[in-house]
């Protein structure tokens, strides 16, 4: 059995209290899901062996394979999927908050037989596949007691053995449950795909890299991510390990501007969103903080993932003092005797929220943009705390509880997944990064997830996005590679690096591929 450190872990082993695209990629590994993608961007079988849609594009019907068991022996129907689905679709502004992307557009879905699953639409929708694949199907048996009322008893189901009897059906389960030490996972033998070649596999909380990094030294652990960046030279130097900067995933500097954010309320002001971004010296954050590793970024949907609908990388703002200086001057914001700006009664010291578990690359990225912001009058403060999300995903919505936070997006095939969350409908779900509403944007979005002519669609993401950039609700900082680590007895280990980073859409087939020489 291997063991896998990271500085960041899933949140949750319950798709409905999960947000992180950590927990996303261990559902993989532990639950059906209807379809697949492979490297190349093609749909590919998974619980569903088949499927067609009506001339309309709103009819999808689903021939899913009749061997497939849970681990408890009880046969997956469709009823199964078409139970998720339905719920999904039923609590998506409430507990099903952060699954509801993934059924956008979907009206109902119906069990004609055991194998049959028939999905209705509300209109024809080209991202279906690509959105529907991220849905971990859950067992009725056990998840349907629980989905009465407001469905808030759907979150009090742990996965962990042991508190509860775990029923799952993907290449592994959860053998042991410990979000803040070493949760471990071994395979099932009943799965109905491909086999693992591995025994089994941990995954390794670490709060500080050094200490993961002594472990991967002493053979401790097989695998750690995300190395710091300014680690990565020292490791390549040693013989037993490779070192590899993998993928690319866009960074983004989210700014809390909902309407809900009462203690820093300038922050809803375009103005003074501008003023911060262009503030920022993008170029100083690749070349100090990753050191290689990342490059300037105009966007947070980088092109790479979704090259069929997306164009080139946005361009990059330059840094500009002179101008955001003049930019807050002109909106009355003067400095005080300590050089930082009042604004509203207050000074202009923003919160920015820090993973406890973060790498040390994020501390170094909050110090760069904390002396590019002092520059014109503009303080930061760290908060740390051990999920930045959980402060204000879902029924919390809280969202006045910080001001800015990093964050990233995972890609799927289609963009759609992460322009989704800057809708007003994630935004009014908790599940927004920035609580950001732009009608604008809402109704180009609305447009580009029914327009069936993929050039056409391609013009409205554009514009979509062009509507974010002008609105400076992302403030996209780098496009980075998580660097990973690891001993060169493991074999296929760059494929693993999606599980916590991007395309989420291969890992079940990466874990299956991972394998070791003895």
């Amino acid at each position: 059995m291997g063991a896998i450190a990271g500085g960041a872990t899933f949140d949750s082993l319950n798709p409905y209290n999960a947000y992180t695209l950590a927990s996303l990629s261990i559902f993989m590994q532990i639950y059906p899901a209807l379809i697949q993608y492979s490297a190349d961007l093609e749909p590919q079988p998974d619980l569903a062996e088949s499927w067609s849609t009506s001339e309309d594009g709103k009819t999808w019907t689903f021939k899913l394979r009749s061997d497939a068991v849970w681990t408890d022996g009880k046969p997956i129907k469709a009823s199964d999927a078409a139970f998720t689905i339905n719920t999904a679709v039923k609590f998506k502004s409430g507990v099903a908050a952060g699954v509801s992307p993934f059924v956008l557009g979907v009206h109902d879905a119906t069990a004609t037989d055991a194998t049959t699953l028939v999905v209705t639409l509300d209109y024809p929708q080209p991202a279906l596949l690509a959105n529907i694949l991220n849905l971990a199907i859950l067992p009725e048996h056990v998840w349907g007691p629980l989905a009465g009322g407001d469905g808030a008893k759907l979150k009090t189901l742990t996965n962990d053995p042991s508190k509860e009897t775990v029923v799952v059906a993907g290449p592994f389960t959860v053998q042991k449950y410990d979000p803040k030490g070493t949760t471990l996972f071994v395979p099932v033998n009943t799965y109905y795909g491909q086999k693992p070649l591995i025994k089994g596999f941990g995954l390794q909380l670490f709060t500080s890299p050094d200490a993961a990094i002594q472990a991967l030294k002493a053979g401790q652990v097989d695998v750690i991510y995300p190395v710091p960046a300014s680690a990565a030279a020292s490791l390549k130097s040693d013989a037993k390990l490779e070192v590899q900067g993998l993928t690319k995933m866009p960074l983004m500097f989210a700014v809390n501007d909902s309407p809900t954010h009462v203690t820093h309320p300038e922050l809803r002001d375009v103005k003074v969103r501008e003023a911060l971004n262009i503030a920022i010296d993008r170029q100083q954050i690749a070349d100090a903080v990753y050191q290689g590793y990342a490059v300037p970024g105009g966007s947070f949907v980088y092109p790479e993932y979704a090259p069929t609908f997306m164009s080139a990388p946005l361009s990059v703002p330059s840094r500009a003092v002179t101008q955001a200086n003049a930019i807050l001057d002109g909106l009355g914001y003067k400095k005080g005797g300590d050089g930082i700006r009042v604004a509203n009664g207050h000074p202009m010291t923003y919160t920015v929220l820090l993973w406890s578990a973060a790498s040390a690359d994020q501390q170094r990225l909050f110090g760069v943009i904390k002396q590019n912001l002092a520059d014109i009058g503009v303080a930061l403060v760290s908060k740390m705390t051990d999920n930045a999300m959980g402060l204000f995903v879902g029924e919390n919505l809280k969202y006045q509880d910080y001001d800015a936070w990093f964050c990233s997006f995972g890609m799927n095939p289609d963009p759609d997944s992460a322009l989704v969350m800057f809708s007003s409908g994630m935004a009014d779900a908790g599940v927004s990064p920035t609580g950001a509403r732009n009608a604008a944007f809402d109704k180009l979005f609305a447009q580009e997830t029914q327009e069936m002519d993929p050039s056409a669609r391609k013009a409205l993401i554009d514009k979509a996005i062009a509507v974010l950039q002008s609105d400076h609700v992302e403030h996209a900082l780098v496009y980075w590679q998580v660097i990973v680590a690891w001993d060169k007895r493991w074999q296929n280990v760059p494929d693993i690096a999606s599980v916590f980073v991007t395309p989420t859409y291969l890992t079940k087939a990466a874990y299956v591929r991972l394998a070791v020489q003895q």
